[in-house]
């Protein structure tokens, strides 16, 4: 029997991974909108009208043995996340209820928050400033203690990049500070194949990274990447001062996971 994958919230990263394992799996995937539920039929997929927040019984009869993709952000300038996380949790109780036998929660490496300098590994301790980040944490700590139920895959992603995506475009033309901060960055092809892994290998259970292994000065790089992308280019202060800020690392995450990221260096993703 061909297995199950659910992934809620249809969105930019959920096309390149249903993309990817079209004919490996059954992809359902959840949107807020039926034209949406219609264009994903057309590609092979089964689209199911969900919001968070509904009656998840039209996501659950999906379940039974199944890996659940959860990928619904709550937004960056989002505040009082209470209700959101709420849901979310709700939504992961009725998926253990149902059968789910796989969990991959889609996570940010903005749970680490911005006022380290320090190398941050899979087992450092989370320390979010926004509520976005804080929403993240209280719901990977609730599925973290789900794993003597079901398998749980907690994906921490740095930025994603893109072929149609790169931060530099929304950075361009903007004066910022900050110049000397480390870039931490990710391809949307690497974290395609580590998805690939983790849901069509065994699971790993835990905390991993997703990250490239280089991190230049954000004044440099993102100066570089405006130029190679024939964009007007941001301007930064403090760029010539030493590195700072945090480096996410991701070697051990890339080794457990079997996966020499294609894109390990940010410099190769323009």
């Amino acid at each position: 029997m061909t297995q199950n994958l659910v992934i809620t919230g249809y969105g930019w990263l959920a096309g390149y991974v249903g993309k990817a394992l079209a004919g490996d799996v059954n992809i359902i995937g959840t949107t807020r909108s039926h034209e949406k539920c219609l264009a994903l039929k057309d590609q092979g997929i089964e689209g199911v009208e969900y919001t968070l927040g509904d009656d998840p019984e039209v996501v659950c009869r999906h379940l039974s043995n199944a890996t659940l993709l959860l990928n619904v952000p709550p937004g960056r300038k989002s505040t009082h996340l209470e209700t959101f996380t709420a849901n979310m949790t709700a939504l992961i109780d009725a998926a253990v209820s149902a059968g789910v036998r796989h969990i991959v929660f889609v996570s940010t490496t903005s749970v680490y928050g911005d006022s380290t300098n320090e190398l941050i590994n899979e087992t450092s301790a989370t320390a979010p400033q926004t509520e976005s980040a804080k929403a993240h944490v209280a719901i990977e700590n609730y599925l973290l203690a789900k794993r003597d139920q079901i398998d749980v895959s907690i994906l921490r992603l740095a930025g994603l990049v893109g072929p149609d995506r790169h931060p530099a475009r929304s950075l361009s033309g903007r004066e910022l500070d900050a110049g000397n901060k480390r870039v931490n960055l990710v391809h949307i092809n690497d974290v395609v194949e580590a998805l690939k892994k983790i849901i069509g290998s065994v699971p790993i259970n835990g905390i991993l990274h997703l990250c490239s292994l280089s991190h230049p000065k954000r004044g440099v790089y993102y100066v570089d990447a405006a130029k190679a992308l024939n964009i007007e280019p941001p301007y930064f202060a403090d760029t010539e001062n030493s590195p700072s800020g945090k480096v996410i690392d991701a070697h051990k995450s890339w080794q457990l996971l079997g996966v020499s990221p294609q894109y390990s260096d940010p410099y190769s993703m323009f």
